[in-house]
C-alpha cells in the first residue's frame, strides 16, 4: 500500500519522501515505519533535520501549501506535496557540494570584559562576549566557525545552499537562518535558540541529534551520547549583550563566578558563609568598584586584592 508516495512495509525512502508524507495527518503505522527509517542509518536523522531546517525558510509557502491541503482533493494536495518534496530534494542535494581546498581560517578573540563584533562577508554577524576565541572558514559550500573558547552569540544570514556550523570539541550546531548562542566552558557546552531551529549533535555520537526550536537550549557534556533540551535563559543572554549582570537571589559564589568572567582577576569569597549570601543586584558587566559598592551597603562586606585575584571579605 502506498500513502502520499511512501510505501508501506518498505521504510528505506528519502528524507524528502518522508517530509513530504509527515506534511499531512499521519497515523501510528506510518510513525513506526518512520521511526524504522531514523534508526536504518546515523545519516537519515540529519537528512530529515535539513528538510526541517529548509522548510522554515519558507514560512509564508507552508502556509499556503497546509491550506491548499486543507481545502483541495487529496490528489491534488498529493502532487503539491511531491512538488513541495522535490524543492527540498533539490535543497538538500546542494549541501553536498565538496570544495578542492579547505579556505583559510580567520581567527577572532576577546579579552577580559571585552566585547566584539564580527560582521561575515555573507551577512551573517557574531558577537563575541568576555574571554573568547574562534575561528572562522567560509567557503562556496558552508560556513563554519570553530569556538575554541567562551562565548559567542550568532545572527546567521539565510542561505540553504551553504550551511551554518559551529563547532567544538564537544559538538555541533547546524543552522541556515537564525539567531542563537553558545556558551562552552570547559567539559559542558550549551547551545541556546533565540529565533528559528538549530540542529544539534554530540562529537562522541552523531546519530544522536536533537532540534532545538526557539526558545530552548541543548546542554553538551563531555562523555555523553546525547545532548539534553532544556528551556533558554534568554534573559541572560540579551543581558550580557547589553554589558549587564542581573541576579536574583542567588548565592554569592555562583555571582562571583559569572562577574570573574569579565574581570581581569578573578572574584572569589573565601569563607562559605560569605559563599552562601543570596543576593539580588543588577551590574555593569567589569564594574569592580560597583560591586563594592553593593557588596558594602547591602551586606558589610568589602573587597581586597590578594595574590593575583580580588578577595570578598567582611569589614573590620
Amino acid at each position: 500500500m502506498i500513502r502520499d508516495g511512501v510505501q508501506r512495509g518498505s521504510p528505506s525512502r528519502t528524507a524528502a519522501e518522508w517530509f513530504a508524507a509527515r506534511l499531512q495527518p499521519h497515523d501510528a503505522e506510518l510513525e513506526q515505519h518512520f521511526s524504522d527509517w531514523l534508526a536504518e542509518d546515523a545519516s537519515n536523522l540529519d537528512e530529515y533535520a535539513l528538510c526541517c531546517l529548509t522548510w522554515e525558510l519558507s514560512g509564508a509557502v507552508s502556509r499556503d501549501v497546509e491550506t491548499e491541503l486543507a481545502g483541495r482533493p487529496s490528489q491534488f494536495g498529493r502532487r503539491i506535496t511531491y512538488a513541495v518534496a522535490a524543492v527540498v530534494v533539490a535543497l538538500v542535494l546542494s549541501f553536498a557540494v565538496h570544495e578542492r581546498a579547505p579556505p583559510a581560517a580567520s581567527q577572532w578573540h576577546t579579552g577580559p570584559g571585552m566585547q566584539r563584533t564580527v560582521a561575515l562577508e555573507d551577512g551573517s554577524r557574531i558577537t563575541l562576549n568576555t574571554r573568547s576565541n574562534l575561528e572562522v572558514r567560509m567557503s562556496h559550500s558552508r560556513r563554519e566557525i570553530r569556538l575554541l573558547a567562551g562565548e559567542a552569540f550568532f545572527e546567521v544570514a539565510k542561505d540553504v545552499a551553504r550551511p551554518f556550523l559551529v563547532t567544538t570539541a564537544l559538538g555541533e550546531a547546524r543552522a541556515v537562518g537564525t539567531r542563537f548562542n553558545v556558551l562552552l566552558e570547559g567539559d559542558r557546552e550549551e547551545i541556546a535558540t533565540e529565533e528559528g531551529k538549530v540542529l544539534v549533535r554530540t562529537s562522541a555520537s552523531k546519530a544522536a541529534a536533537v532540534l532545538a526550536s526557539a526558545g530552548m537550549e541543548a546542554t553538551l557534556v563531555q562523555g555523553e551520547a546525547s545532548p539534553v533540551l532544556g528551556h533558554a535563559d534568554l534573559a541572560r543572554i540579551e543581558n550580557w549583550r547589553a554589558n549587564r549582570l542581573e541576579f536574583d537571589r542567588v548565592p554569592l559564589d555562583t555571582a562571583l563566578k559569572e562577574i570573574s568572567r569579565y574581570t581581569a582577576l578573578p572574584v572569589r569569597a573565601p569563607s562559605l558563609d560569605v559563599q552562601r549570601i543570596r543576593i539580588s543586584a543588577v551590574l555593569k558587566t567589569g564594574d569592580i568598584q560597583a560591586l563594592k559598592a553593593m557588596l558594602k551597603g547591602a551586606f558589610g562586606l568589602d573587597i581586597v586584592e590578594g595574590k593575583g585575584e580580588w578577595l570578598v571579605v567582611e569589614m573590620r
